[in-house]
C-alpha cells in the first residue's frame, strides 16, 4: 500500500506559515509604533551610542568601560579607552523627547552617572572626577547634569 501524502504536510508549507507568522508580527509592532523603539535599542547597543539612553543602562556599559580602562598602564592607552571617549546623554523626562544641553554629551565619571573608576597608572593612581578630566584630555569645567 502507498501511503505517501497522507497526512502529511510539505516542508514548503511549513515554512511559508513560519515566514508568513514573521512578516504579520513585523506588521503588528509596526503599526502600533514599537518598531522604532525596537530599533533605536538595538541601534544603542551595537553602536554604543547611548542618545537619551536609561541611566541605568549608562551605568552598566560606563562600569563595563571602567573595568578596560584598568587594564591600561599609561596615560596614552588611558586616552582611547570608552571611558574617556564616551559621551552619553540621559533623557530625563523622555516623554518631551528632546535632550536638552544639561543631558548632553555626560562622561561616566560626571553626575548622574558617578562611576567611580581608579585606575593605577605608572604615574601615578587616577580616580576622582577632576583626575579622569585631565587624563582624559577632557574640560574639567564641561557642565555636569542639574536634576
Amino acid at each position: 500500500m502507498n501511503r505517501r501524502g497522507q497526512g502529511s504536510i510539505s516542508m514548503n508549507t511549513i515554512i511559508a506559515a513560519i515566514v508568513a507568522i514573521i512578516v504579520l508580527l513585523l506588521i503588528v509592532i509596526f503599526l502600533t509604533g514599537g518598531l522604532g523603539n525596537v530599533f533605536g535599542k538595538i541601534r544603542d547597543v551595537f553602536t554604543g551610542g547611548i542618545a537619551g539612553t536609561d541611566i541605568e543602562l549608562a551605568k552598566a556599559n560606563c562600569q563595563n568601560y571602567c573595568e578596560i580602562a584598568k587594564g591600561k598602564t599609561t596615560r596614552d592607552e588611558l586616552k582611547n579607552t570608552a571611558y574617556c571617549t564616551r559621551e552619553v546623554n540621559i533623557d530625563y523626562s523622555p516623554k518631551d523627547n528632546q535632550i536638552t544641553t544639561n543631558e548632553q554629551n555626560l562622561h561616566c565619571w560626571q553626575d548622574p552617572i558617578n562611576i567611580d573608576c581608579a585606575v593605577t597608572l605608572s604615574d601615578g593612581v587616577i580616580s576622582s572626577d577632576v583626575l579622569w578630566a585631565s587624563a582624559c584630555g577632557v574640560s574639567s569645567t564641561t557642565p555636569t547634569t542639574i536634576r
